[in-house]
């Protein structure tokens, strides 16, 4: 399993709206995405800052939502709640508890 974290400072007071985007039109729109497997969108309000945590199947199904611009569409649609740019880090997962 494959994990794809982006971190980003979001404007003050956007947290609520900057969820429901996420779980509303993000979540759908991921659950069509070959080889995704879950998501978490984490919002800390004391610091105005969000994650945005996918897991994928593969390194090539997370690949292939950046390269077909699906990851780009998503932070396109979701840059008026950003205060700053967005950092994306990768990870293997290598423990899950369930």
């Amino acid at each position: 399993m494959y994990a794809r974290i982006v971190q980003v400072p979001l404007q003050p007071g956007a947290a609520e709206k900057a969820t429901t985007y996420f779980r509303d039109t993000v979540g759908p729109a991921l659950k069509q995405q070959t080889g995704f497997l879950n998501s978490r969108f984490l919002v800390n309000t004391d610091t105005n800052r969000c994650l945005m945590v996918t897991l994928w199947e593969s390194a090539e199904t997370r690949t292939a939502a950046e390269t077909s611009g699906f990851l780009q569409n998503v932070l396109q649609h979701m840059k008026p709640f950003f205060a700053g740019l967005p950092t994306v880090d990768y990870y293997d997962v290598a423990v899950q508890v369930a």
